[in-house]
């Protein structure tokens, strides 16, 4: 009987076992039924744990009956549904068995009007969407996730996004809006208020992402206060004021300053994401931001922004907002600031603002990330020489910087003022890392490179160190240079472990990994 236990035992996957024996208890481990009834318990969980509704294909189609099971419609905690995909399946519907193709030739539009005239908005449901509505009803899912993109153009598309919002939007709120707990919203800026509109209090909300989507040719338009401001506020006031995580972001020229004005009521946010489109109308009143800062001193752990600067005028005021602030933000772990890559007139007014900021860190921050701005030799020693001695310099664990070129010189300021860090990541704005000449020029640099990288790094405690270009991307063309770091800095263990770590690596640059790593190990 042993044996068939262990065999029965052996046959289940070992990841799966790892966490079935933290289910079962240590005198009932041999019992068969503990096994499978945890297993099951495991399989059932990751099968149903996320409902993923923005694409609605046959395999996606298949699984939607089963759900009308209470017994595993309670496994859901995460809904994802596409405006997208249910227009789609409506407009393939009404069509019948006429082929569409994207974008809709004039003939197809006109036959496609001609149809959806001809029907009610409660006729026009297909049985997937009444399927998807009907499951909706009795799910409690804790996160949620709705991109309302949508295809216009359409002569008739409201009498569709009408039936849409009453099947699914309307429902998801009355559904589990008042115990949800996170909330990510993402849609074109005509269908915004569509997904806000409800009246639903959000009371158990600990984390709200928006996120408006724009076209290329829509950049200049308008922003979120723009489309809906007569919903802004009153969303935003049904919002749990316990709320932890707040991130807000558009490509448009977003004015936040009504928003800003709301943030004072969230006095528990621990996470702040913003991405501003730096102009004249942005920020006339940075009150509310500041009134922000020193209302949220004792919570605010990670703030990120996004600057896409357009215009001179004011672009600096956030800044200037937060250097003045820095005094109320004392427990601030990550400060993560994207320049947008600035006109060449601001930088050195960003440069001082962050100079200020820094020098009033306490112990607390042990992540800066600067993007988006090119650092000079200059302005590294300046920005980083408030860490070159203390205990703000002790904390200050990842560090990642852009900059033109990487040079000698630029290691050392790193290597003298930054010791202590463990993470480094540089983002170079250009494509070339050397001075242009004949390669044995080049080859020469490189070697008066090891030569300082062995003088200078040798106390570091550097462990990850990722290299980007711009963007993010990984340039494939000059390795060589930077394979010199796990010769020089014996402490370096991994390349690419910051944010976008290796398997998130396109796979045509998964080799670039592969060479990092043989030089690790082989210590070019």
């Amino acid at each position: 009987m042993a044996i068939a236990r262990r065999s029965a035992v052996n046959r289940i996957p070992f990841e799966i076992w790892l966490q079935i024996k933290e289910l079962i208890a240590s005198d009932d481990s041999e019992s068969l039924y503990s096994i499978n009834r945890a297993w099951f318990e495991i399989a059932m969980n990751s099968r149903y744990e996320v409902l993923d509704i923005t694409n609605l294909n046959d395999r996606t189609v298949s699984r939607l009956p089963l759900l009308r099971d209470s017994g595993i419609a309670r496994r859901v905690r995460h809904l994802s549904i596409s405006g997208m995909a249910l227009q789609v399946s409506l407009l393939k519907f009404i069509m019948g068995d006429s082929w569409i193709e994207f974008p809709m030739q004039r003939k197809t539009l006109s036959i496609l009007n001609r149809k959806i005239r001809t029907l009610s908005a409660t006729n026009v449901l297909n049985d997937h969407i009444r399927l998807v509505s009907e499951i909706i009803s009795g799910l409690k899912v804790s996160e949620y996730t709705v991109k309302w993109d949508y295809i216009e153009g359409i002569q008739s598309a409201e009498i569709i996004h009408s039936s849409l919002q009453a099947a699914i939007l309307d429902l998801t709120w009355l559904a589990f809006g008042s115990t949800l707990r996170k909330l990510r919203v993402s849609a074109v800026p005509g269908r915004f208020h569509a997904v806000v509109s409800s009246d639903v209090q959000l009371v158990c909300l600990e984390e709200l992402h928006l996120h408006l989507l724009h076209k290329a040719s829509d950049f200049q338009f308008a922003g979120i206060q723009d489309v809906f401001p007569e919903y802004a506020s009153s969303f935003l006031s049904r919002v749990n004021p316990g709320l932890n995580v707040l991130s807000v972001q558009s490509s448009s020229n977003l004015d936040l300053s009504s928003i800003f004005h709301q943030l004072p009521g969230f006095k528990s946010i621990r996470r702040l994401n913003l991405k501003v489109l730096v102009d004249h109308s942005v920020l006339t009143d940075p009150c509310g931001l500041e009134s922000f800062f020193a209302g949220s001193s004792l919570k605010l752990r990670h703030l990120a922004m996004t600057l896409c600067h357009r215009a001179v005028v004011s672009a600096d005021r956030i800044l200037s907002s937060l250097a003045m602030s820095r005094a109320v933000i004392p427990f601030l772990e990550t400060l993560q600031i994207d320049f947008g890559m600035p006109h060449p007139e601001l930088d050195h007014t960003l440069l001082t603002e962050l100079h200020s900021l820094f020098r009033g860190t306490r112990t607390t921050l042990h992540t800066i990330i600067l993007e988006g701005i090119a650092l000079s030799l200059v302005d590294l020693k300046a920005l980083t020489s408030v860490f070159a001695d203390g205990a703000a310099g002790d904390a200050l664990q990842n560090l990642t910087i852009s900059i033109q070129s990487l040079t000698v010189e630029h290691v050392a300021v790193l290597a003298i003022n930054v010791p202590h860090i463990r993470m480094l990541g540089i983002v170079f704005m250009r494509h070339s890392f050397v001075p242009d000449g004949p390669e044995a020029a080049a080859s020469e640099y490189r070697t008066h490179f090891k030569a300082q990288l062995e003088q200078e790094n040798i106390h570091w405690k550097l462990h990850d160190i990722s290299i980007w270009y711009l963007c993010r991307s990984v340039d494939t063309s000059r390795w060589d240079l930077v394979s010199l770091f796990p010769a020089c800095v014996p402490t370096v263990k991994r390349f690419f472990g910051d944010a976008r770590t290796e398997a998130e690596l396109p796979r045509s640059t998964l080799s670039v990994a592969t060479m990092f790593n043989t030089a690790l190990h082989q210590g070019v």
